[in-house]
């Protein structure tokens, strides 16, 4: 090793040579009045990346960090004082990267010069873990203090640590007011026991940090108006203790808009209830007026026609016959059409003979009109002869035929089945055609009833529809409805 001082090889200072050389810690002595390095050893070498002739031929300034120049002059100037001082500096390596580093001092004399033993620990990696640590720090508070959401956390005894503004505005308190006190100053009091008791239960859990699930409970405002709230409760180590950490969100406004629409699907299914009531009674009515009234009148019409025939020349014109031809042909197709639309109205079979049996009458009526359809009507024996509610009937017969119906128009389909299955207690029906299909997201057009139309009218009895692409192409309708218990 290099140095400019004169080292006598005494035994004794040879011991203290070796020592100094083979310190594992960087150590550097150097002049108080020149700033000189006059010693530097293997580890001190190593940490600045300098051989050690190079280490003894720096001044302070080439080892220190510009910007802490002038505190080193500072330092230099004054007066030794107590041994073994820590500080920590910048210094620069042999490239000119910055490193933190602990310095210890110790002021000695070495030959009538003033001068300073230096013992140096490299600090850097720990410093930027220290950086890196504080800007996590940073960047949680910053969300923490960000989110809507309130964020509590408190030890296993329940006092309040951390109380983030979205907490703060929920509760209505500041975070100032609350640190330290019970988190259960936040429940109404008919709650706090129990809440207690739950908590401790959960930080007492010897298990691997681990997150309660989302629940409903009732918090406490501090103007004394109780919240709905919605959260979850974490269990974490930190530092070795337990934090409970609490995420709550204010769902009051929400669950009294969930009430109003619950409360409007009520309303909106009782009305839909009443209408399909009166749609019913209101087609037995209209198809009693065609079949005793329009029925009865039309056939009086042919009567009429046909005594007048029987009263008119043996031989008629042509001219007369073609309008004999054609009248006959006009009363005929009005009794058709009447009959048609008394069919369509209110098929007499679902009251007389059950649903099954005006499904499968509804079938063959359509295979006739129908020809390029397959039309396949799937029930088990022991169905075809179940009853059930009036209501439940005719709304099922009018989902089958509504879905029917729509098959045919839009569907392009050659196939289509309709099954029916259950028993007193329930029914199911399906209908599904191997048809084009539609979009998931489609939409019902206004004005048309269509979908809409079979959604209402399963509500209408209570019943779970489910309207769907078929698999292997196509669409299915299906429509579950249960007695009530």
């Amino acid at each position: 090793m290099q140095n400019t001082t004169a080292l006598s090889e005494s035994p004794f200072e040879l011991t203290y040579r070796l020592l100094f050389e083979r310190n594992p810690l960087p150590m550097l002595v150097y002049d108080r009045d020149s700033g000189r390095v006059l010693f530097a050893n293997l580890a001190a070498a190593k940490c600045y990346g300098h051989s050690v002739a190079q280490l003894v031929e720096l001044h302070l300034s080439d080892i220190h960090h510009a910007e802490d120049w002038p505190r080193m002059e500072e330092h230099m100037k004054q007066p030794a004082t107590e041994p073994l001082q820590l500080r920590v500096w910048r210094h620069r390596d042999r490239e000119g990267n910055a490193i933190q580093v602990e310095v210890e001092t110790e002021d000695i004399v070495l030959n009538n010069r003033r001068a300073s033993v230096v013992l140096v620990r490299n600090v850097t990696q720990r410093y930027k873990d220290a950086e890196r640590l504080r800007q996590e720090h940073e960047r949680l508070n910053a969300i923490v203090n960000a989110s809507n959401e309130a964020i509590i956390s408190t030890d296993v005894d329940g006092r309040i640590q951390t109380f983030n503004p979205g907490a703060e505005r929920v509760f209505g308190y500041s975070a100032e007011a609350l640190f330290g006190r019970s988190v259960e100053l936040l429940l109404p009091e008919r709650f706090r026991l129990a809440h207690a008791n739950h908590r401790a239960a959960f930080a007492g859990t010897h298990s691997p940090p681990r997150m309660m699930g989302f629940r409903i409970f009732k918090g406490l405002r501090a103007d004394g108006r109780e919240i709905d709230l919605e959260g979850s409760i974490a269990q974490v180590k930190i530092n070795s203790g337990l934090v409970l950490i609490t995420i709550l969100r204010d769902v009051t406004e929400l669950l009294a808009a969930d009430a109003e629409r619950q409360d409007a699907r009520t309303q909106l299914s009782h009305l839909t209830h009443r209408l399909m009531s009166q749609e019913k009674d209101l087609v037995k009515r209209t198809a009693r007026v065609l079949h005793d009234q329009l029925g009865q009148s039309i056939a009086a019409i042919r009567l009429t026609f046909e005594a007048m025939g029987a009263l008119a020349p043996a031989k008629l014109s042509s001219k007369l016959q073609r309008l004999d031809t054609q009248m006959h042909f006009l009363i005929d197709q009005a009794i058709q059409q009447m009959r048609q639309v008394l069919v369509e109205l209110h098929p007499s079979m679902l009251d007389e003979h059950g649903l099954a049996a005006a499904l499968d009458n509804e079938m063959r009526s359509r295979a006739l009109r129908k020809s390029s359809m397959r039309l396949v009507f799937e029930v088990a024996p022991e169905v075809s002869s179940q009853r059930w509610e009036s209501a439940c009937e005719y709304a099922m017969f009018m989902i089958a035929r509504e879905a029917l119906e729509n098959a045919i128009r839009h569907s392009r389909a050659t196939l289509l089945v309709i099954s029916l299955r259950g028993n007193a207690a329930e029914l199911a029906l399906a209908v599904q055609d191997n048809g084009r299909g539609f979009a998931a997201d489609a939409k019902t057009k206004l004005g048309h009833l269509g979908m809409a139309g079979i959604m209402e009218r399963a509500n209408s009895i209570g019943a779970h529809v489910e309207i769907c692409p078929a698999q292997g192409g196509g669409t299915r309708v299906s429509v579950l409805w249960k007695a009530a218990p």
